[in-house]
């Protein structure tokens, strides 16, 4: 396992650290510099990848972010599956790693951005008023959907798959800068492992199977 930072971070670690560099020997702008160097470094933790284990097999669900688990409960998903399912929900905090990943080998057939607004991302609220990025998935078994949805602190969704990639299992598609929310729907049947409160990490914890 090896711990790298993403690309996108650099937009905000690398100007933050040299202008923080220059003013920490400025006499009257050294508190400032010093603030500067310690967000940089804080902002390399933020963005950090973790790279483990992406060998699943194609029943396994792997989680698509780090965070807690708060809410697992059947609901109708008009967008894509347009059916029933079972949503699970995970709060990403500004302490988790903000890289999101592919929960399921499979093809991307569905993508819609939803403008919204920044609620706190743990309140149910967050889930259909924020800004959010849907991206549905099918394979020979099964389809469903995975939605980015920003928060209070998070105000941008990367998502870097295109209708018709094919992704693997835990493999990285996009991040969301600052804590946030991540969302899966499958369909009914669907085994989750987890449980609400507990703590994942993702690509590498496995959290149910496709039935």
């Amino acid at each position: 396992m090896k711990i790298t930072v993403e690309k996108d971070g650099f937009k905000i670690i690398i100007p933050a650290f040299l202008i923080g560099l220059i003013l920490l020997f400025i006499t009257n702008l050294w508190p400032v510099g010093l603030f500067l160097l310690i967000f940089a470094l804080a902002s390399a933790l933020f963005f950090r990848e973790v790279h483990g284990d992406t060998n699943f097999d194609d029943t396994q669900i792997v989680a698509p972010a780090s965070g807690k688990v708060i809410e697992i409960r059947e609901v109708m998903e008009p967008d894509f599956i347009k059916e029933r399912v079972i949503k699970l929900s995970i709060f990403m905090s500004i302490f988790d790693e903000h890289i999101n990943y592919a929960p399921v080998d499979g093809e991307v057939a569905y993508l819609q951005h939803r403008p919204g607004g920044f609620k706190k991302a743990y309140l149910d609220a967050a889930s259909d008023g924020n800004e959010a990025q849907n991206i549905g998935f099918r394979n020979e078994k099964s389809a469903w959907l995975m939605k980015q949805i920003a928060g209070i602190v998070a105000r941008r969704i990367v998502c870097r798959c295109r209708v018709g990639d094919h992704l693997r299992a835990g493999e990285k598609l996009g991040l969301i800068r600052f804590g946030s929310r991540v969302e899966l729907f499958f369909p009914l049947g669907t085994e989750f492992t987890v449980t609400k409160g507990q703590h994942i990490r993702g690509g590498r914890t496995i959290i149910g199977r496709l039935s």
